[in-house]
């Protein structure tokens, strides 16, 4: 699917976010020698007289479908905005949307057939995804913004993790439940995670909580294609668990919550951010998120209080009236903002390559989004961010959470090193 000026345009008045942006002139473009050497502005890939063209690769049918559709409404949201305004370096910028179903050898075939068209990736949803082609992204120097958080993607100039990699976020949330008196020094308490970046990064997180809390970790591995857990959940009550990290999808989640309840296990359920949908509200685990979910990220949700959440809401309800918010459009949102600014500065300083574009990202002081704390990328190997939101289940507001507790960073966060 591809995003064409046309189609961005739509609803685009809607938008009025106040976004630190850099003005940037029309200049020529569409290869890498300069119409005019008194304007000169180097391209190479994606940049034509009067386009940038982006790619999405994301999830709309498999294991994130609901996170992925969303993620892309969230960065259409901004490149709307941007196009109205002018666009970015004097060009509209357009959006070439996959739907690679979370299969690796599909994301791989998508990314050979868009790559000689784009000047970086906007969105590359999933961990699995991300090594597949973690190699060529790197070979080409080609800007990649991933719906990962896994501190085993720091180090590489080329991938930006935006936001709080799931270890900290891990931390953080299991130090609220520490801080409220839901957890306790001599506990156990268990972890359900997928195999691979994902979920065993986040375990990372909750066995050096524990090691320094004195908290023993249940880890028990799922695959994305478990819904019935059973099982697990049955084994985690023998072992009188106190608490529960998912670091899995919606549908673990729930199934985590229902299987508990029947067991009797009203124990705090601990989710990252991946592994909530607001569609949970229509099932029989709705009662019991409500009651035992707690949810850590970095970004704030749909329809939070701020300024930037609200002026997203409205245009969200404008440009998809029949579109259902989860909390990965403010996330898309906020990335394409980091991205246009990232542009911003490379058409500054007169490099719009992907070489140039990296550069400049990495050149930014830290950068405010009005979604995520404050930003720095300047050394790949760090974290973006290393503060968290706790969120709560709640099912009158769009996109199905609220903010319980404000963005913070415990003490042992600070102590963690990637």
């Amino acid at each position: 699917m591809r995003l064409t000026r046309t189609m961005l345009a739509a609803g685009a008045g809607a938008l009025g976010i106040a976004l630190a942006l850099t003005a940037c002139s029309p200049r020529a473009g569409g290869g890498d020698q300069p119409a005019d050497p008194d304007d000169a502005l180097l391209t190479d890939v994606g940049v034509t007289a009067d386009t940038i063209t982006l790619g999405v690769l994301t999830d709309q049918s498999g294991v994130y479908a609901a996170l992925g559709n969303t993620l892309a409404q969230g960065n259409q949201l901004y490149f709307e905005q941007r196009n109205a305004d002018g666009g970015i370096c004097g060009r509209d910028v357009e959006l070439v949307v996959r739907d690679h179903g979370h299969d690796v050898q599909t994301a791989v075939s998508q990314f050979s057939e868009i790559e000689p068209d784009v000047l970086g990736l906007v969105q590359l949803l999933g961990s699995p995804i991300v090594n597949g082609l973690k190699g060529e992204l790197e070979a080409d120097d080609i800007p990649a913004f991933i719906a990962s958080w896994s501190s085993d993607f720091l180090g590489s100039d080329p991938i930006v993790v935006a936001g709080t990699i799931y270890p900290l976020d891990v931390i953080n949330g299991l130090q609220y439940l520490l801080d409220e008196g839901l957890i306790a020094a001599g506990d156990t308490i268990g972890h359900v995670h997928f195999p691979g970046d994902f979920g065993e990064n986040a375990l990372v997180g909750s066995r050096y909580f524990g090691e320094q809390t004195g908290i023993d970790v249940v880890a028990v591995q799922v695959e994305p294609s478990a819904t019935d857990l059973t099982a697990q959940i049955t084994q985690l009550a023998a072992e009188d668990v106190t608490a529960i990290v998912v670091s899995a999808g919606p549908r673990q989640t729930a199934s985590v919550a229902s299987v508990g309840t029947s067991l009797g296990l009203d124990v705090p359920i601990l989710s990252n951010g991946p592994g909530f949908d607001p569609a949970l509200l229509d099932t029989p685990a709705a009662q019991a998120l409500v009651d035992r979910l707690y949810v850590t990220v970095s970004y704030s949700p749909f329809a939070a209080e701020s300024a930037e959440a609200q002026a997203i809401e409205t245009a969200y309800g404008e440009t998809f009236p029949d579109g259902n918010p989860t909390i990965f459009v403010n996330y898309g949102y906020a990335v394409a903002s980091v991205f246009g600014q990232a542009l911003d500065a490379a058409c500054a300083a007169g490099d719009l390559t992907r070489a140039g574009t990296i550069e400049a990202l990495r050149g930014l002081p830290e950068i405010e989004t009005g979604i995520f704390p404050a930003l720095s990328f300047a050394d790949a190997g760090l974290t973006s961010s290393r503060e968290s939101y706790i969120l709560r289940v709640a099912p009158d507001v769009p996109g199905g959470l609220k903010i319980e507790q404000d963005l913070f960073e415990s003490e042992l966060a600070a102590g963690f090193t990637e």
